[in-house]
């Protein structure tokens, strides 16, 4: 019950703003780094609070534990959705879920450890 006191009172629209703005900034700083792929909606009205992506050369769960050890922590896989990966001809992704929670600075720590994989 404390949860839906804490968001209650917030608001769920306040909710959905920061939601929005904070995946709108993980859109814009992970999309030109090079070797990644955004996967999903480039608008953030039409995608929930994730963005899933990935690395060329780097398996999604290599990059899950390459982040986990800087800190940063992401889901890897095909987060049931085996036959829209198969489409698009990758193994999977790594996804980056944001909450009301989420700040600016732990995005900005998730692009700048995405530029220190090898990969990039």
């Amino acid at each position: 019950t404390a949860a839906i006191e804490y968001l209650e009172k917030l608001g769920m629209a306040r909710v959905t703003d920061h939601e929005r703005e904070i995946t709108r900034q993980a859109l814009h700083e992970l999309a030109p780094l090079p070797g990644v792929t955004i996967y999903g909606p480039p608008d953030v009205v039409d995608r929930g609070a994730v963005v899933s992506f990935g690395v060329k050369g780097l398996h999604p769960h290599d990059i899950a534990a390459l982040l986990d050890a800087e800190g940063i922590a992401v889901r890897a896989g095909h987060h049931c959705a085996q036959p829209l990966a198969r489409r698009l001809g990758i193994v999977g992704t790594t996804r980056a879920s944001f909450s009301v929670y989420t700040s600016a600075e732990e995005v900005s720590r998730l692009a700048s450890a995405l530029v220190g994989l090898d990969g990039l």
